[in-house]
């Protein structure tokens, strides 16, 4: 009778235990339930607040420059030819098989309106990262060291903010070719200057800081200044005019490839109203409502979503001018 109380003590001992291990591992998988879903909520939270401090044109630039993202990313998913082939009869108009129409040589249009959303935000991110945050850094730099760095820098901006740059970027693109390489060097070449300047001017102000002078009393490296302390300062700066380099150099781009200097093998918005106003019975015939519009929409589209983002992001970065605009 002992042992068999014992027994079965035991197994309820071993019953609870079971019970509690069972409960405990219940306790843990909620928990980190509840931590996943606080994670999400966290990451979408910071992504919705800045987002609705956009106004009404910011959330539509950013809704138009996701779409024309998406549509040169997904490129060969929604268009059903190749834009380098010859797909239909020459000057088609739009129907069921090309929902664009064709050139003169056959090719889809819509084909290449996808196709042609890649290059001009390749070159536009580019040349605006490049020069951007390239020219940024050599601004902070200069800035920070001062002396005859500082003084040579500023010259070599004010010769490259002097000069023509669209008359000079047609004159180096005849000179060097045409190429989507040679294309960012030179848009890069004469974008740099205006980042740099303004990125010397905030260094400036910002290491007379009585904070960053008692760092560096204590025995603060400069790389550890400039990373820590001046270059967030500057950031939201260099990333509103990232955004401005980029709708430059979409245009200039544009420009170049519609006097022909640009990449003949790639097709761009640009390339596209070259060939299409260069067909001399263009403007005789009903072929620039398929072939004309097309591009040039889209590529006013672009510019006019990067235009509402960035003034709504130098209004968002910068609190002054709040006070300034009345915003």
């Amino acid at each position: 009778m002992i042992k068999d109380t014992d027994a079965s003590g035991n197994a309820g001992i071993l019953s609870f235990i079971q019970a509690l291990n069972i409960n405990k591992t219940n306790i843990i998988t909620r928990v980190n339930r509840i931590g996943r879903v606080n994670r999400i909520n966290k990451i979408v939270s910071s992504v919705s607040k800045p987002f609705s401090r956009f106004s009404t044109e910011g959330k539509i630039g950013i809704f138009g420059i996701l779409c024309i993202i998406l549509m040169a990313v997904f490129a060969p998913v929604i268009t059903t030819y190749s834009p380098q082939r010859i797909t239909g009869d020459s000057l088609e108009p739009p129907g069921f098989g090309h929902i664009l129409g064709t050139d003169e040589l056959g090719m889809d249009i819509w084909s290449q309106i996808c196709y042609g959303a890649r290059m001009s935000l390749t070159i536009g991110l580019a040349v605006a990262f490049i020069s951007g945050f390239g020219g940024g850094a050599i601004g902070i730099l200069a800035g920070y060291i001062g002396g005859y760095i500082d003084q040579g820098l500023m010259r070599i901006i004010d010769v490259t903010m002097a000069l023509p740059s669209f008359p000079l970027l047609i004159v180096i693109s005849a000179f060097l070719g045409p190429s989507i390489l040679n294309v960012i060097l030179i848009l890069v070449l004469f974008s740099w200057a205006k980042p740099a300047r303004i990125a010397r001017s905030q260094t400036l102000s910002l290491k007379k800081n009585s904070y960053i002078i008692a760092a560096r009393n204590y025995g603060a490296k400069p790389f550890y200044l400039l990373w820590r302390h001046i270059l967030p300062e500057i950031l939201p700066v260099l990333f509103v005019l990232v955004i401005g380099i980029s709708s430059h150099a979409i245009v200039a781009e544009a420009g170049l490839a519609f006097l022909g200097l640009g990449d003949p093998t790639s097709k761009s918005w640009g390339m596209m109203l070259n060939h299409a106003t260069g067909f001399r019975s263009i403007y005789f015939t009903p072929y620039w409502q398929w072939w004309l519009l097309p591009p040039l929409f889209m590529l006013i589209f672009l510019l006019l979503c990067l235009a509402f983002i960035s003034r709504d992001m130098e209004r968002i970065l910068d609190p002054k001018l709040k006070i300034k605009k009345g915003f």
